[in-house]
């Protein structure tokens, strides 16, 4: 079947074929009056109590409500929730940020809210990066952490916290804790991967293991990735090569690992024998593909991931998702990408992903959304809206999914790389023009191949092997 990729630019239009008639219209809606400069980092939805959570540097909503870091949102309106953090509820307090990271991450354990990130002080008293919501007031976890919290799970057996830290309650931690109500807990004594400091974004259990990710090791195929075993802590599936990489997210979804960042198959971020770009799934055994996830992006970094039911949404650094251009908001079906803003569409920048009364948010440092003055926060009503999508992932008649070759850049002027799977290596790779005439052939001798393709015309030319991968790459100059 075909899969091809078809880059749509849509000005004004009324009755397209493809829908998106919303660049008319806006995408976004701010909530209430937004938040102040540093924006969101974080957004969690309380589905018992219809309540949503959203944390970040910023201190103020509007003009009158003053939170610093913390605020919870009714549908309709934000409230403050105390004195939030860094504050004594005394000072003057400016409209700004917190002047630092602010709160990155929250979570529910035992039936209580926790906030994690740069807390220096809670109501004028010292506490240390991670904190308890009481219902009325915030409460320190003992003498908590000596450095900044990135993440925190909360599990049966406790409330897990990833960071940047050494210690965790007083005693060596390596940037994993776990506290059980009443004390904090080294977990599987985690090493040092690196001479002062574990750099630990994110952990997850999966099938009955722990994982970790980050940005840490070089050795014994530990890159960025981590898991215990049962007796040590083990590589998974080789890690992530690259000068600059490193995964910021895991998720289970369905039965699979999500594992997302900023890796790729070319440098700084990868070698071209990564699992993916951006994003792929681990199954305890495999890497398994998005489509091209961020592949031929500036920056593939994925930063934020949320599933609204069976739908996948993720945002971060890059400017191609799925083979086609975006404003770095993204959407996975299933089976393919979609773009769900044009490229240049925030300004300056996006924090956080989020969801509530299954609609998607988004966050961040932007006060421009489009053509429209958004400031720091927004739901999303664009409908079914979509300003480019990917070709599906392709399927034959025994209904084995057959993985797309990735080319890029797409569209290209005179040289393309082709990567392909191993299954392909021996075959033969075809390309036919738009009338169907065959123009040029090469044998597939590697996984990664450049082709010159300066000697043909303009034009979109479909891509195939003798082994039933298809894709389509388009040249302009």
């Amino acid at each position: 079947m075909s899969s091809d990729r078809i880059l749509l630019i849509v000005a004004c239009m009324v009755g397209s074929t493809y829908g998106p008639t919303a660049l008319c219209q806006p995408l976004w809606e701010q909530l209430d009056e937004g938040l102040s400069t540093s924006g969101p980092r974080c957004f969690l939805e309380d589905t018992e109590n219809n309540i949503l959570y959203v944390s970040g540097a910023f201190a103020m909503a509007g003009e009158d409500v003053i939170s610093p870091g913390i605020m919870s949102w009714d549908g309709d309106q934000f409230s403050a929730m105390a004195c939030g953090f860094n504050w004594d509820c005394v000072s003057p307090f400016s409209a700004g940020g917190l002047g630092n990271g602010g709160i990155v991450t929250l979570a529910f354990w035992n039936g209580e809210l926790y906030a994690g990130g740069d807390i220096d002080q809670i109501d004028g008293e010292p506490a240390f990066n991670v904190a308890r919501w009481d219902g009325m007031n915030w409460v320190s976890l003992g003498v908590g952490l000596d450095r900044s919290v990135t993440r925190l799970h909360g599990y049966p057996d406790g409330l897990y916290a990833v960071g940047s830290f050494t210690h965790a309650g007083g005693q060596e931690a390596n940037g994993l804790a776990r506290w059980d109500g009443e004390q904090w807990h080294s977990v599987f004594d985690l090493p040092l991967f690196d001479d002062e400091v574990n750099l630990i974004y994110d952990m997850a259990w999966y099938n009955d293991h722990i994982y970790i990710c980050g940005n840490f090791g070089d050795g014994n195929g530990i890159r960025d990735i981590a898991y215990y075993d049962g007796t040590a802590w083990a590589s998974v599936g080789g890690g992530f090569g690259g000068a600059f990489s490193l995964v910021n997210l895991l998720e289970e979804h369905n039965g699979l690992l999500y594992v997302a960042g900023a890796f790729a198959r070319t440098q700084p971020y990868g070698p071209s024998d990564n699992p993916g770009c951006g994003i792929v799934t681990w199954d305890g055994t495999n890497w398994g593909q998005l489509g091209e996830g961020t592949c031929g992006s500036v920056n593939p970094a994925i930063y934020r991931m949320v599933w609204i039911q069976d739908t996948l949404y993720v945002t971060g650094r890059f400017d191609r998702i799925g083979g086609v251009p975006t404003g770095r908001v993204g959407r996975w079906d299933g089976t393919r990408w979609c773009s769900l803003v044009p490229p240049n569409y925030f300004y300056p920048d996006i924090g956080a992903l989020g969801a509530f009364r299954d609609t998607l948010l988004i966050g961040g440092t932007f006060w421009i959304a489009g053509t429209d003055s958004i400031e720091r926060v927004a739901k999303w009503v664009g409908g079914n809206y979509t300003s480019a999508c990917g070709g599906p992932t392709g399927i034959d008649d025994t209904g084995t999914v057959v993985r797309d070759l990735l080319i890029f850049p797409n569209p290209a002027t005179d040289h393309v790389r082709i990567e392909f799977p191993l299954s392909t290596i021996g075959e033969q790779l075809v390309l036919f023009d738009a009338t169907g005439r065959l123009v040029d052939t090469w044998r597939i001798d590697r996984s990664t191949m450049d082709l010159d393709l300066s000697h043909l015309a303009l034009g979109s030319y479909a891509v195939w092997t003798t082994a039933g991968q298809q894709a389509r790459v388009v040249l302009v100059r």
